[in-house]
């Protein structure tokens, strides 16, 4: 497989969501190549899973009062807060290493990312058990309160969560990388609880959670993170050919335009009840 690497400016919560939507759109067309996206959010964005009812996951006004922005995505999962991370897209066709199930996708796409953290000086452990659908359908579960399986972790501290849609035989997984912060700021914008229940949670997110710079002695940017990850994804994947760009293709800029104006702003989209 030729693979696309494509590390993207700082945009808006819209702009992210429409830039990885119309690559998934073109490379179901085969338009577009494969793609692995590295990008971050101006401003820090919590973020709802697809098949998340908004009024029992997050509180909109805290969430404006924060300066935050707000999006649903269109991967599943649960709420995160997209906060000075290192945020991945891979989009691809399902065939090849990607030919099975949801599962064994995530763990090929953690394989490479684990030797991504291991050349940056971090032992990750790989999330052997399964959460219940029940459990990740749950209101007010923050999907960095527990881990699905082959996400990763360090010292049993959740590092990356994931997300995946597939859609006329290509995937597109979303995933969130800390890379400065915990995720304990996520309890301001949960709705229906108390100061104190808030409190309560936001320890407990910062007891199941760790960042890149929390673990390593000398800190990194996000450029020098995601050059160690692309070499993660090369060594990997060795038999794939890799190409690094930092511009999208004139269609793709196109569509995401008109995707980011139609959808990703809308609150017929981003409030739509299930």
């Amino acid at each position: 497989m030729v693979w696309r690497i494509l590390i993207s400016k700082e945009n808006n919560s819209a702009m992210n969501m429409a830039i990885d939507e119309a690559i998934f759109n073109h490379v179901q067309t085969g338009r577009s190549k494969p793609t692995i996206r590295f990008y971050q959010w101006d401003p820090a964005t919590v973020s709802c899973g697809y098949n998340q009812e908004i009024k029992k996951e997050v509180d909109l006004e805290a969430i404006r009062e924060l300066g935050f922005g707000f999006v649903r995505r269109p991967t599943g999962g649960r709420v995160v807060l997209h906060d000075h991370e290192v945020t991945y897209a891979v989009i691809a066709p399902c065939e090849g290493k990607f030919s099975g199930s949801v599962t064994e996708s995530y763990s090929e796409i953690s394989k490479a990312l684990a030797v991504g953290f291991k050349l940056m000086g971090i032992e990750v452990d790989f999330e052997k058990g399964y959460l219940s659908s029940e459990h990740q359908r749950k209101a007010m579960n923050p999907c960095f309160t527990s881990s699905s399986r082959y996400e990763l972790n360090y010292q049993h501290k959740k590092l990356v969560g994931s997300a995946q849609v597939r859609k006329y035989n290509c995937l597109l997984q979303h995933g969130s990388i800390l890379l400065n912060y915990d995720q304990s700021k996520l309890a301001a914008v949960l709705p229906r609880l108390s100061p104190e229940q808030k409190g309560k949670l936001a320890k407990y997110l910062k007891k199941k959670t760790v960042s890149i710079n929390a673990i390593l002695n000398t800190p990194i940017e996000f450029h020098e993170a995601v050059d160690f990850f692309i070499s993660g994804f090369q060594e990997k994947w060795n038999k794939d050919e890799f190409v690094i760009s930092n511009k999208l293709d004139m269609w793709e800029l196109e569509s995401s335009e008109k995707l980011r104006v139609s959808k990703y702003l809308t609150d017929g989209w981003n409030r739509r009840k299930i």
